[in-house]
């Protein structure tokens, strides 16, 4: 689960780009929504709608198409950003720009919610350890273990972007970083529909 979650996909680019732009409190709430998207699909594939999703090739399309419109929308809004912004020089007491608390927390949700692919994994991971007989306490077990280990890698990855040295880098690239982190997001976009 920590390898497919360490995986560049939209939920590390999120978390990358608001933990450097927007500062340790912004990237727990982002970190905090993708938990809560995990908690749904886990909830989803241990009720059995996972096997729906992958069944339904329309309701995929559909997700698939508001994920990748999604993630368009979070590009656009970084690029703008980008192009209104000077570039600060580097000093470790510059202050990142404010993403209210709700804003990080629902960019994490949807961007999370949002992702065909960690239906698909997140069914494909919890098929390879409960059984048709498996209880409901076991599949709520496994299902916990998923959640929490995703919310503590992602704290523990904002929290490390935060340190002096990658933060002073970052902001000495800023500019070209959020115009890598906006063209990744719309090559995640691009791939979720293909």
């Amino acid at each position: 689960m920590l390898l497919g979650q360490f995986s560049p996909g939209p939920d590390f680019l999120l978390i990358l780009k608001n933990a450097l732009n927007h500062g340790r409190k912004a990237s727990f709430f982002t970190a905090a929504g993708i938990s809560l998207g995990l908690m749904i699909h886990c909830t989803l594939a241990i009720a059995g709608l996972g096997f729906l999703f992958n069944s339904s090739e329309s309701l995929g399309q559909v997700l698939r198409f508001a994920g990748a419109a999604y993630l368009v929308y979070l590009s656009a809004r970084l690029l703008i950003s980008t192009r209104s912004s000077s570039t600060p020089p580097p000093n470790p007491q510059y202050k990142q720009s404010n993403l209210p608390c709700l804003s990080a927390f629902r960019q994490g949700f949807l961007t999370n919610l949002l992702n065909p692919k960690v239906a698909v994994f997140i069914s494909a991971m919890l098929a390879r350890f409960l059984e048709p007989e498996s209880t409901l306490a076991e599949k709520s077990l496994y299902g916990t273990i998923i959640v929490v280990q995703g919310a503590v890698f992602w704290a523990l990855f904002a929290n490390i972007l935060q340190a002096a040295p990658i933060r002073n880098a970052f902001l000495r690239y800023q500019r070209r970083l959020n115009v890598g982190f906006a063209l990744l997001l719309i090559a995640a976009a691009i791939t979720a529909i293909s």
